[in-house]
């Protein structure tokens, strides 16, 4: 009978010469699959290989080609994956494109079959990270502290994270805080965890003992966070009813008497003896009190765009009460200024919806770009 002249090879599959009745001869591999993945950033593996073998050999695989190093493949699983987890905006290709070449092939020890795939990296929005904060205060500290995870979200820091512990009047503040075995031990296992990356606590008028409570939670702190930024968010005068008799007393403005609360005071006597305690860590102040005296203004001279009383309910006025609890237009102006001096936020750009005609952005970026450069973040 005349011999087959031809050989054929099909998918992969490599079939020998010849005729007759010879024993079986061994075949290689057959191995189908995509040629193009698509893998998002940050991930590694790319996908699973599999190949079958006529003669039910035990299969071996391996990658070569142009970007082989920066993969890698499971011998028996087929499973291929990245090295490191590819970052999108670093790629690894010589174009820069972040497509990479490789060939894939799979072997019974004797033949083997081979695949040219490409890997494509997508993009992925990963935001702008975020901050793991402690915020400990009082009630004039805590509306600023309740929002501030919204608008960080809002503006790109979707790992912001924060704890908050607050407590009324005296107890908020730190010595308070530092003194109440309750707060003492709840802020402690806190900081015992670490990770604490900024340190947020109230300013109080101490004279006495400026930084009392302050110095003992910083001290603390830095045991286990010792990279750990501190801000004092500063307070406005309360009981606003009298703020008029006040100005009459001394023939200042409110905003004039509150100035050497915040530069004699608050920076060159509690946050400058800080500093000299604590020389490796960063601390600065939120002038947070400002927005209740450049709002409480504007509403005297009617420049405010929102029906909005002096005193009224928290939606409805910039005071809560007698004691000058803050009203939401306060709340969301002073998280702005925090957002703003915690994650230097550009106000004039950020367009959190506050909920309010009256431009917020403008009123914390005009207190903010005035606060003294020495005291700021």
């Amino acid at each position: 009978m005349p011999q087959n002249p031809y050989c054929y090879i099909v998918v992969l599959l490599l079939t020998a010469c010849g005729g007759g009745s010879s024993a079986p001869q061994n075949t290689a591999p057959e191995l189908v699959a995509l040629k193009d993945y698509a893998i998002d950033e940050n991930t590694t593996e790319v996908a699973r290989f599999k190949a079958t073998d006529a003669e039910g050999d035990a299969l071996t695989y391996s990658i070569s080609g142009a970007h082989a190093l920066l993969f890698s493949i499971n011998a028996s699983s087929g499973v291929v994956a990245f090295q490191s987890p590819p970052d999108y905006e670093n790629p690894q290709d010589e174009k820069q494109e972040n497509i990479y070449s490789i060939t894939v092939s799979a072997s019974d020890g004797q033949l083997s079959s081979s695949l040219g795939i490409v890997i494509r990296v997508n993009n992925v929005d990963e935001g702008l990270g975020g901050r793991n904060m402690l915020l400990m205060g009082n009630s004039f500290f805590r509306p600023y502290a309740e929002r501030l995870q919204e608008l960080a979200v809002d503006a790109g820091y979707i790992e912001h994270r924060d704890r908050r512990v607050t407590r009324g009047g005296q107890n908020g503040t730190p010595v308070g805080l530092w003194n109440n075995p309750d707060t003492n031990a709840e802020i402690k296992a806190i900081l015992d965890a670490g990770n604490i990356e900024i340190f947020g606590m109230t300013g109080n008028y101490n004279p006495d003992n400026p930084t009392q409570g302050f110095s003992e939670w910083i001290a603390y702190a830095l045991q286990n966070n010792p990279n750990i930024t501190v801000f004092i968010s500063i307070p406005p005068f309360d009981f606003p009813s009298d703020w008029q008799t006040k100005e009459q007393d001394h023939g200042k403005s409110i905003e004039e008497l509150y100035a050497p609360f915040v530069n004699d005071y608050i920076h060159k006597t509690l946050i400058d003896q800080l500093r000299v305690e604590f020389p490796s860590t960063k601390i600065f102040s939120i002038p947070t009190g400002q927005a209740t005296f450049e709002l409480a203004e504007m509403h005297k001279n009617n420049l405010l765009l929102d029906n909005i009383s002096l005193f009224g309910s928290f939606d409805n006025g910039i005071f809560t009460d007698e004691k000058g609890h803050q009203g939401k237009i306060v709340a969301y102006t002073g998280t702005l200024m925090w957002l703003n001096g915690l994650y230097q936020v550009n106000l004039r750009t950020d367009d959190f919806e506050t909920g309010f005609s009256t431009d917020l952005h403008s009123i914390a970026e005009k207190i903010m770009s005035s606060h003294d450069l020495d005291y700021s973040h």
